[in-house]
């Protein structure tokens, strides 16, 4: 009598095989997505409040950084430089003497200036806030003349520290401008002065009155 063989497995049906893995769940199982802030929607009211945060910030900063009002320049040192012009050229020039509190000299020099002409020039701001200058060359001529007052026009003329000024004025800067040429043999005291003022009248006479010939030696 023979032994029976294997036995077979049952049969097992083909679907049943088949694992689902775990990490992939059926679709209707996914987790509904997060809702969208309502800032990342970027409506008009939110860059309007996000602007706003921004501007106040830099408001902030603004009033917090200290700012510089105005820059003081150092003043000028113009009474030594008529002093060298003077004994270069052998000409008296003029500078102020003695002038008050609040006047300080913004610019000097002795240079060429129209047609060649050496001449020397300075300039102070006034206490009020104005600007007075001296321009002084020897036997001007009539370039040198108009540029130093600027073209202004004629307007009369003035007496100021014994001297009669002829008096120009510049509407378009509102510039005032007074002349002195000497009459005479050409010396070394004919020499043409123009005083140029951007200030009131009492600081331009201020200035003229304490007008000082500069020693040569």
């Amino acid at each position: 009598m023979s032994s029976p063989g294997p036995v077979p497995p049952p049969s097992v049906p083909q679907d049943a095989l088949q694992v689902t893995p775990p990490d992939e769940a059926a679709p209707d199982e996914q987790a509904p997505p997060p809702p969208r802030s309502r800032y990342s929607l970027g409506t008009y009211g939110n860059m309007v409040r996000s602007l706003l945060v921004i501007l106040g910030m830099v408001a902030v900063l603004v009033a917090i950084v200290p700012r510089v009002q105005s820059i003081q320049q150092p003043p000028v040192d113009a009474s030594s430089v008529v002093t060298d012009a003077a004994r270069q050229s052998g000409l008296p020039f003029d500078a102020p003497v003695g002038l008050p509190d609040g006047w300080s000299a913004t610019n000097a020099r002795y240079a060429s200036s129209t047609d060649g002409l050496p001449t020397w020039q300075a300039g102070w701001s006034t206490p009020k806030g104005g600007y007075v200058a001296i321009r002084q060359t020897k036997t001007a001529s009539p370039g040198w003349l108009q540029a130093a007052t600027s073209g202004g026009r004629q307007t009369g003329t003035t007496d100021i520290a014994g001297r009669t000024w002829t008096r120009y004025y510049d509407a378009e800067n509102k510039r005032t401008s007074l002349v002195w040429v000497p009459s005479g043999a050409d010396t070394a005291t004919s020499m043409a002065t123009v005083i140029t003022a951007i200030a009131d009248d009492d600081e331009i006479v201020a200035f003229t009155t304490a007008l000082k010939p500069t020693q040569t030696r």
